[in-house]
């Protein structure tokens, strides 16, 4: 078959020696121009594959020169071999036998719940398994599983009371002389921990946009010409930790977007449901010229959003004497129908998801009472529709797929697969409304997880289950155009807050005068590409990234000799008013936080005048309280997890520090001691080159805009995040944003950058280098001008206010 353009330009740029990520929409050919780009060169390729099927097919197509692997193969050959005789004698291991070889010895009990010595084990070898599907280079309380009927204190409580065993256990892994269970993805694990080079001059990574973490990290390490192909729109294995290796890669970036799978009419449905997962991509149906949408008498497969909806469908068709196959069996749905006939019957079960509760009236209680319980109800209300004992009997009248006249499939099982004639069932659900009746947008991730479902029709697609997607376009297609979001406008929001609207004046903006923010993105990537791996919080299962994050910008203020700056003042201020705050406690509890507030400031000031007085953790725990002042400035409300939530009319500012977690004052001394290289020069500048908190000239003609520094001419935000791979078109757009602001030039802005303090890593750019990089024509002082009669003209001037939160009021 000829070439396309699009293969042939992806042909071109491969044999060029060029990094690519290739953005293949469905049905578009990815695996023929893989192939075709492994026979434009005579040098060594690797293909590494999803799984063996894929690898073992890829094999009889590619070249002689391209090696077709899977990540566990290439694992197995360098790590794996070693551990062949665990891995022949890995029969499954009774969890009380784990339980003792782990030196667990006697029942938990938390929060009138009781965890066995066998769910302890459990819960430890899933530990376990979660750690060998990250990047993460230790075993961390988060690896654990969340455990139904517990809630968020005490899920941590156990995690960390859980970690030592998860430590022995990886210990126990690792030795050849090991007695606990040996599994492959353990030896990929101990591999990807080596940091391999593989043998190839280049490497082509399939299925790049669900892509497991221990592999990408493998990937992105390789000096060898690297090659990513996949579908962003198709990445719904997020919620399992997958990454999407695609977007952010540093590399050109090319897309197939001729699908030869389906036509023109069924190209229409997945072009709709691409522009809400927030892809550019446009396919063009080049597929049967027959295919259709609407509905249909028959179908070959059915595709619904979950488990329990495609068990309505079984059983309909059962009903019907319909021949039925159910992807991936029944065999999930049995067990927890199972679970229900033993709760019923006053029995405790072993489910995993079910173990903590002593009855089924347990159950139906926290599905309906508990949102932790929401991904369980849809299941618990079909066992409670059509009883567990029908339930078992149909999975076990399922047919064979060959045999079955229809396959019903969750879409997720779908990947991967197509059909002739496709019915989307139940399940995909219209996002719901809001408190104030505005319609709530459609997330990203369930709208790429519908147009995977629609992609995997051929020649007729009934798309009944999201026959709402129409009217839904239409009630939200004014939101935003007409300069306001829930009735509020655009243009009041903050900077970070307009960043997230396309429609908003800045996001405009940057569209129009910074248009390659990739480009930037793609420099910043290549920055970080050998940073060493982020510290972080090994024994706490939730750690509070946000409060953590502006924790350590404070904590770097003060040590530059500056105050926490006015976002935290004006949330004290907003705690001790009358204005309305979601969340926040009666009157006189507020009044007792305003006070406390106050305290915190005179604490700082003290501290200021007299840094001998303060030691690090004191600073770190004052610095913590204070990030939940500033949380009600930014979201105008008391938020369920933060500290001031439980606070009482007694409470102290000395009862606040104390109430600060242990790991919090840990975790910020180690970005303090990592802080200490790079910032040493910034606290030797002159008091006048020290500036925290900056607000810039334009920062009223929106609502509001303050970076963390500007130091001797330097734009500096601080990024606490573990995953500084994932910062991206906001954070760049936000540095701009502050510099193009700054109308005056008052700061005298010649840099800018990110400090990412948990890598203690300086990345930074000259203004003027900058600009250029996000394709900027006009110099600085020139678009600070069109930035500020751009943002005159979103909207007429108003009184002087102060924005709480999606409040805005007089100064309080």
């Amino acid at each position: 078959m000829e070439p396309t353009e699009e293969q042939q330009a992806a042909r071109d740029v491969f044999a060029a020696g060029r990094d690519l990520a290739l953005i293949a929409g469905a049905g578009t050919g990815k695996t023929s121009t893989l192939i075709l780009m492994g026979a434009a060169t005579r040098k060594r390729g690797l293909y590494i594959a999803f799984n063996k099927a894929i690898a073992d097919d890829a094999r009889r197509r590619f070249g002689r020169n391209v090696d077709c692997r899977t990540a566990h193969s290439l694992a197995f050959t360098a790590v794996g071999r070693v551990y062949q005789e665990r891995l022949n004698a890995s029969a499954r291991i009774p969890a009380k036998e784990t339980a003792r070889l782990l030196g667990i010895v006697r029942d938990l009990e938390i929060d009138s719940r009781r965890i066995t010595r066998n769910h302890q084990a459990r819960l430890v070898m899933g530990m376990i398994r979660r750690f060998c599907h990250t990047s993460d280079r230790q075993v961390m309380a988060r690896h654990m599983e969340r455990v139904n009927g517990l809630n968020a204190q005490a899920q941590d409580y156990l995690a960390r009371a859980l970690l030592p065993y998860a430590v022995k256990a990886w210990e126990d892994i690792r030795s050849l002389e090991g007695r606990l269970r040996f599994e492959h993805d353990h030896y990929m694990k101990m591999w990807a921990l080596t940091e391999p080079a593989l043998r190839a001059d280049f490497v082509l990574l399939d299925e790049a946009q669900d892509t497991n973490p221990v592999l990408e990290e493998v990937f992105l390490a390789q000096a060898a010409q690297r090659v990513c192909v996949g579908d962003p729109a198709q990445q719904i294995y997020a919620w399992r930790n997958a990454r999407d290796v695609m977007t952010g890669f540093p590399a050109e970036h090319l897309h197939l977007t001729q699908s030869f799978r389906f036509g023109p009419q069924i190209a229409r449905v997945a072009n709709q449901w691409l522009r809400h997962a927030e892809s550019d991509m446009h396919l063009t149906g080049c597929g049967p010229a027959d295919s259709r949408v609407g509905p249909s008498a028959g179908t070959d497969a059915v595709l619904c959003r979950g488990n329990a909806d495609a068990m309505h469908e079984v059983l309909s068709f059962l009903d019907q004497g319909i021949p039925v196959a159910l992807t991936g069996g029944g065999s999930a749905l049995q067990r927890i129908a199972t679970a229900a006939q033993e709760l019923k019957s006053g029995k405790r079960t072993s489910h995993p998801e079910l173990f903590l509760f002593t009855s089924w009236d347990d159950v139906q209680e926290y599905v309906e009472n508990d949102k932790a319980g929401q991904d369980l109800k849809a299941i618990v209300k079909l066992v409670d529709k059509y009883g567990p004992e029908t339930i078992i009997h149909a999975v076990d009248r399922l047919a064979d797929e060959r045999s079955a006249k229809v396959t019903v499939s969750t879409a997720h099982k779908a990947k991967g697969r197509e059909w002739a004639s496709i019915r989307i069932g139940d399940g995909f659900a219209a996002p719901s409304v809001d408190d104030d009746g505005m319609q709530r947008p459609l997330s990203a991730p369930e709208a790429r997880l519908v147009y995977v479902a629609v992609t995997r029709a051929q020649r007729h697609l009934d798309p009944v289950g999201i026959a709402w997607i129409d009217n839904y376009e239409k009630v939200t297609a004014q939101r935003g155009s007409d300069g306001t979001v829930a009735g509020r406008p655009l243009i009041t929001l903050s900077l970070t807050r307009q960043l997230k609207y396309p429609g908003s004046p800045m996001s405009r903006f940057m569209a129009e005068y910074l248009p390659n923010n990739p480009a930037l993105v793609r420099d910043y990537l290549q920055r970080i590409a050998h940073l060493p791996h982020p510290i972080q919080p090994i024994d706490v299962q939730y750690p509070n990234w946000a409060a953590l994050g502006h924790a350590i910008d404070f904590r770097l203020r003060l040590s530059l000799g500056c105050t926490f700056g006015p976002s935290v003042s004006h949330g004290i201020r907003a705690i001790g008013s009358t204005m309305s705050l979601p969340g926040a406690p009666a009157p006189h509890v507020r009044a007792a936080l305003h006070t406390v507030g106050k305290d915190l400031l005179a604490a700082v000031n003290a501290c200021l005048a007299h840094p001998s007085r303060f030691d690090d953790e004191s600073l770190g725990r004052l610095c913590f309280v204070a990030a939940f002042y500033e949380d009600i400035f930014r979201t105008g409300e008391v938020r369920r997890f933060s500290l001031l939530a439980d606070a009482t009319p007694a409470t102290t500012l000395a009862d606040l520090t104390a109430a600060v977690p242990a790991y919090v004052t840990e975790d910020l001394s180690r970005q303090v001691e990592l802080a200490e290289r790079p910032f040493t020069s910034f606290r030797a500048l002159p008091r006048h080159a020290r500036t925290c908190g900056p607000e810039f000239a334009g920062s009223g003609d929106l609502g509001g805009a303050d970076a963390d520094f500007i130091l001797d001419g330097l734009l500096l935000d601080c990024k606490a995040t573990t995953q500084p791979r994932r910062l991206g078109r906001e954070e760049i757009y936000q540095l701009a944003g502050y510099l193009l602001l700054d109308y005056d030039d008052h700061h005298g802005i010649n840099q800018v950058g990110l400090y990412l303090s948990r890598q203690g890593a300086l990345i930074t750019w000259h203004a003027e280098e900058f600009l250029r990089r996000l394709g900027a024509t006009r110099p600085l002082a020139a678009l600070r001008s069109h930035l500020q009669h751009h943002l005159a003209l979103a909207t007429p001037r108003q009184s002087p206010s102060v924005t709480i939160g999606n409040a805005t009021g007089p100064f309080i």
